[in-house]
């Protein structure tokens, strides 16, 4: 076959006519069907885009602005060839992957460095052609075993550098596809032993003690022998079993040692049992190896290319390495072993490995085009065109998707939702922002809008018919999805399904879940548009009046004197009075009210002064910020002690109280300029007075942005730390003045860092302590409904806290989870130092 035209962008005559003629990628006449376009058309990362590099382009030599340099298109078809090769399972592919690997077999000496950038990101970013890529690979090896080197060296180049960042979805990507490789003969059974004991070491024979990196190690060979075994059953069978064998030792163990942690439960209507994902994925490789070690879930070439692959020379691989340093702040939760896919819709149980193989692409390809969700979204929608016949069923596809049971056949659209919902209801966290599941969903609803559509609906009526057993925080996360995505597709949602809910208790999940989606819909749009779209019956749901302020002062609810001091500070305010001015005139008035002592006059003056200043900003957040920036000198002065603080958050909670976004946003500026400390907003969180609002999310809202500004700001000042540490000592030997000058920068920087660890201390012990005591006291609650709320979020809190809990444990240990604590507040503890051991 001549690919001389294709590859080198000349044109080909056909017949007597010397025409051009439009050919395929291997020279075949293309018929124009723009709906048979590939969604995934795009050159790897880095690689030559341009007008001319995708099908349908202009004239070889020639483009739309001028002649075209012919090395980069060659370059840019090229690239185009191997990410396109084997988007489907057609008759060709076989043809086609030997058609491809004579062409680049032939240029990669010419184009050395785009085929390996290609290729590299391919593997990577389009795992469920993990088989063809190593069937391609294979092929290029046994035509040219340099070549083939090349290819094996640079992936092994990449493992290693997945490795020492700690990337272990790439690191599991990378371990499958050298797994196909000794089918290509491609590498020799020992060199994927060799690296398979890099991993196991740490196990010590089977007596290692369990551990998130130990885990993390088994979970990624299993996840190899998975696509190993058939070849390993044949060129080592012994050392096969045997890594089997103490790994599955492992898993037993990690079970049992888990068994009752409810910290990664999503369900609790099942048994709790911990990070359960390497005991199903140990089940799914022992069927596999019961059945011969066949996958037949993905159409594998490389089967066709047995007598090729015969006479490959086998490449040998240098040893791997384990990381053995992590930054400081990734090392206690650098490790990373997945939860098991939640079961959302039946499916044939006799279908288990089919279905965890394709889930385990889906959930691969997730992970590595997070950076792009558009990209994501369209891969996505083709994994299911290398299937072998008959594995699942696409609705998609079908003229009536409603007529595919899912009881009786894997269903494509199901499994990928499922596995998009484990992603965002995993625990202990996920892996990415919420926000990127919901944007990804978006995306693949707006590729098939009425298939996906009722897909995710499903999955939303699924998970919330069973919402009196799922785990708050999960609950948290569904209703935020649920509001964004709501607000993509102009708000239509059936709300007929969920009527009877306003007749539920107001503390029941259900209510809480749809109230609390209502709200942040509300919040997305507005109030009179989330009315008119919902049933009557939903109106005890939503606020009656829109979204507003509660200032205080009001002329009705003021004696004389009162309403003297509010009016004169008010025209003060608005009139752009100063500080100076503000100050004054709060002195002059209150130093006439004999009555009451000087505490008193201070509380009553600052009182005064934030519920003006939060009515000077209460228009738009640009005037909160202005505000509260212009008066801060006054706050911060009124704020002199852990009490006035107190109140003047209190006020501010009062001041924002039928308006909670606002209130989140008051709150985080005024930590911000350091007006009020995250104690405060600990203690006010915690207040008697919010027994039996604990279901409410906006509290824990709060809680959330405080902590984890602290714990940013904790990890900034380290990293400047390290640089001035960094300046110091590239200065050690210089004794100019500026070495002096550097030593105080360090010196401060280490002030600054220890000053901020033991607010950070303070902010970890002080919600634990209050969690203790309301949860060890029977007035801390309402009712069980209410502590189960309290409870649920005492989870939440320890498990997105842990490695800072951990931190303090002896702390904590101490002075909060002693023996007057609660049975189920010290088991929770101890739950979270388990799931935190390294």
């Amino acid at each position: 076959m001549d690919f001389s035209g294709r590859v080198g962008g000349g044109r080909r005559g056909g017949g007597g006519g010397g025409g051009h003629r439009n050919v395929d990628e291997f020279g075949r006449e293309r018929r124009d069907k723009p709906h048979q376009r590939k969604p995934y058309d795009r050159p790897a990362r880095g690689g030559h885009r341009g007008g001319h590099g995708g099908r349908g382009g202009a004239h070889a030599g020639m483009g739309p602005v001028g002649p075209i340099d012919e090395a980069q298109e060659i370059e840019s078809r090229l690239s185009s060839l191997i990410v396109k090769v084997g988007d489907k399972n057609t008759p060709t592919l076989q043809n086609n992957l030997e058609a491809l690997s004579v062409v680049l077999e032939k240029d990669c000496v010419k184009h050395e460095l785009t085929v390996m950038r290609t290729f590299r990101q391919c593997v990577l970013e389009l795992p469920w052609k993990v088989t063809v890529y190593s069937t391609l690979a294979g092929l290029l090896n046994a035509k040219n075993s340099e070549t083939g080197e090349k290819v094996v060296a640079l992936m092994h180049a990449v493992l290693r550098g997945s490795l020492a960042k700690g990337d272990w979805s790439s690191v599991k990507v990378l371990m499958r596809f050298f797994a196909l490789l000794v089918g290509t003969n491609t590498i020799a059974a020992s060199s994927l032993i060799g690296m398979l004991d890099t991993f196991l070491a740490p196990l010590g024979g089977g007596s290692a003690r369990v551990s998130a990196s130990n885990s993390c190690y088994v979970f990624i060979v299993l996840s190899t022998l998975l696509w190993a075994g058939r070849s390993l059953r044949e060129h080592a069978p012994a050392e096969l079993e045997q890594r089997l064998e103490l790994a599955a030792k492992y898993v037993q163990a990690q079970a049992a040692s888990n068994q009752g942690n409810t910290l990664s439960t999503v369900f609790h209507d099942v048994p709790p049992k911990g990070p359960n994902a390497l005991v199903h994925l140990l089940d799914v490789v022992c069927a596999v190896a019961g059945s011969g070690w066949k996958i037949d879930a993905i159409y594998a070439p490389y089967e066709l290319f047995a007598s090729e692959f015969a006479q490959a020379k086998q490449h040998e691989l240098p040893a791997l390495e384990l990381p053995t340093e992590l930054p400081t702040e990734l090392a206690a939760t650098a490790f990373y072993t997945p939860s098991e896919f939640l079961q959302l819709v039946p499916s044939p149980p006799d279908q288990a490995v089919r279905k965890y193989v394709l889930q385990d692409f889906i959930a691969d390809t997730l992970t590595q085009l997070e950076g792009n969700r558009k990209d994501c979204g369209k891969c996505l929608m083709q994994i299911h065109g290398l299937c072998n016949e008959d594995v699942c069923s696409v609705m998609t596809a079908v003229q009536h998707p409603e007529d595919i049971d899912p009881e009786s056949t894997l269903v494509f659209e199901y499994m990928m939702a499922e596995v998009l919902f484990s992603f965002l209801l995993q625990l202990p966290e996920g892996l990415y922002r919420e926000m990127y599941y919901t944007s990804l969903a978006i995306e693949l609803r707006k590729t098939e809008p009425v298939v996906l559509a009722g897909v995710f609906e499903t999955m939303v009526e699924n998970i919330v018919a069973r919402v009196q057993f799922i785990d708050v925080e999960c609950l948290n996360r569904l209703s935020n999805w649920l509001a964004v995505y709501i607000s993509n597709f102009g708000f239509q949602w059936d709300w007929t399904k969920w009527e009877s809910t306003a007749s539920e208790p107001v503390d029941s999940p259900k209510h809480r879940f749809v109230q609390e989606t209502l709200l942040k819909l509300i919040r997305l749009s507005y109030l009179d548009r989330v009315r008119a779209m919902l049933p009557d019956s939903y109106s005890a749901l939503i606020p009656a009046k829109p979204p507003a302020h509660n200032f205080k002062f009001t002329v009705q609810a003021m004696d004389e004197r009162t309403r003297d001091v509010s009016v004169a500070v008010g025209r003060c305010l608005k009139s752009k009075g100063t500080v100076e001015q503000a100050l004054a005139i709060l002195q002059e008035h209150y130093s006439k009210w004999a009555d009451v002592d000087d505490e008193k006059r201070q509380s009553l003056a600052r009182e005064m002064l934030v519920e003006h200043v939060l009515l000077l900003g209460s228009k738009t957040f640009s005037h909160m910020l202005n505000a509260i920036e212009k008066f801060m000198p006054a706050l911060q002065k009124f704020g002199d002690s852990p009490e006035a603080k107190l109140q003047i958050a209190q006020v501010t909670e009062d001041f924002w109280l039928r308006n909670p976004q606002f209130f989140a946003i008051t709150i985080d500026k005024l930590v911000n300029y350091r007006v009020i400390d995250p104690s405060t907003v600990v203690a006010m969180l915690f207040d008697d007075g919010h027994v039996g609002s604990w279901s409410r999310f906006q509290y824990w809202e709060i809680l959330h942005n405080t902590v984890k500004k602290v714990n940013m700001r904790v990890v900034q000042l380290r990293g400047r730390l390290a640089a001035a540490h960094a300046a110091a000592n590239a200065m050690a030997d210089d004794g100019t003045p500026a070495e002096n000058q550097t030593a105080e920068n360090v010196e401060h920087v280490e002030a600054t860092l220890a000053q901020m660890v033991q607010e950070q201390r303070d902010v970890v012990v002080s919600t634990a302590r209050h969690f203790a005591r309301l949860l060890s006291s029977s007035s801390g609650a309402s009712g069980e409904l209410d502590r189960a709320w309290l409870h649920g979020r005492f989870k939440e809190f320890l498990r997105t806290y842990r490695v800072q809990v951990v931190e303090n444990a002896s702390a904590l240990e101490s002075e909060v989870f002693t023996a007057e604590a609660s049975g189920d507040v010290r088991q929770a503890f101890e739950d979270v130092r388990r799931l935190s051991a390294a």
